[in-house]
């Protein structure tokens, strides 16, 4: 991996107890991201995108277990941070948006308090000495809230958060990740349940502000659309395991594994209105034990060796790389 990323992640696996035994919900999940750079999990629900997000956020349950071969973030080794440290990162450094504005909020106080939370806890971070008391906090959360397109950040400032639309909660939400001003930000699905319009606002929202500030992004999607319109690179997630990872355009425009293949298959009968969709047929799931590939009993490019043999991502494409034991041929 490069050595100019802003943010590394090797070999990461993450487990949840389930009664006695443990389940993988992440296999050997291994990218950068670069300094600027819009990086996007796809997927369908289940395969693994959003907790590959929390991992890196240590925002588990105490039931999970999350190891890597490394976490690094501007060449710091993330695993060897106690909670204390990692504290320190989390939530200014490395910020999450996320799909329930509302569960981001405390319904009992003001979007004001929350902004002034935040603004103190980026300052106290970085050692600023003027802390949430100075009555500049209020002009600053103002402003980041006009930076969302909100044109009465007054209103906005006052009201709670039930007394807001969805989209405007979510514009609060975006404003407040913007006042910590951190390196890298994982948006898990923040459009899902907005409409077509206020999407695509939201969306080039996030691209402004994130090459405003001059931020990362993971973002988590499970719509190929908004993949295409607002992340340079993209990884393809199924059942854990990455299959396939590339520049956005070549993923989308030319997919090699035969998942990717499908989910695009699905957006273009969506987008076309079928009468009758294109669907993959089967159910999301993984695999038990570590043979096969994970895809096998789903694939309609099938092989008899798919079921007993684990394919390893191959380069198909400059920067491009696919799991599929086709390639391998």
């Amino acid at each position: 991996m490069s050595e100019a990323a802003l943010i590394e992640v090797e070999n990461l696996r993450t487990s949840f107890a389930v009664g006695s035994q443990r389940v993988e919900a992440v296999r050997g999940v291994s990218f950068s991201i670069a300094a600027g750079e819009v990086f996007g999990l796809i997927g369908e629900s289940g395969s693994g995108k959003t907790v590959t997000g929390l991992s890196l956020l240590r925002l588990l349950p105490p039931h999970a277990a999350v190891a890597a071969d490394a976490m690094r973030f501007r060449g710091e080794e993330l695993g060897r941070l106690s909670d204390a440290e990692f504290r320190a990162l989390q939530g200014v450094q490395l910020a999450m948006i996320f799909q329930d504005p509302v569960g981001s909020f405390n319904p009992a106080k003001t979007v004001a308090w929350h902004l002034q939370h935040a603004i103190a806890r980026r300052r106290a971070c970085s050692g600023s000495a003027s802390g949430s008391g100075g009555g500049d906090w209020a002009e600053e959360a103002a402003q980041d809230l006009r930076n969302v397109g909100i044109r009465a950040p007054e209103r906005v400032l006052a009201s709670y958060p039930h007394q807001l639309s969805g989209g405007m909660l979510q514009r609060a939400l975006i404003a407040m990740v913007i006042a910590l001003r951190p390196a890298l930000i994982i948006a898990d699905e923040p459009t899902t349940n907005l409409d077509n319009l206020v999407e695509r606002q939201i969306l080039e929202l996030i691209r402004a502000q994130q090459k405003k500030l001059g931020a990362s992004v993971l973002y988590v999607t499970h719509d190929l659309g908004v993949a295409g319109e607002i992340c340079d690179r993209i990884a393809v997630m199924y059942a854990g395991e990455i299959v396939e990872m590339g520049p956005a355009r070549d993923v989308l425009e030319r997919p090699r594994h035969p998942y990717a293949q499908g989910l695009l298959q699905t957006s273009a009968s969506l987008e076309r209105r079928d009468e009758y969709l294109y669907e993959l047929q089967g159910e999301p799931g993984g695999r038990g034990d570590a043979t096969g590939c994970a895809f096998a009993a789903r694939c309609p490019q099938a092989m008899a060796q798919c079921r007993t043999t684990q394919p390893r991502l191959v380069e198909v494409g400059a920067g491009h790389v696919s799991r599929c034991l086709l390639h391998e041929q």
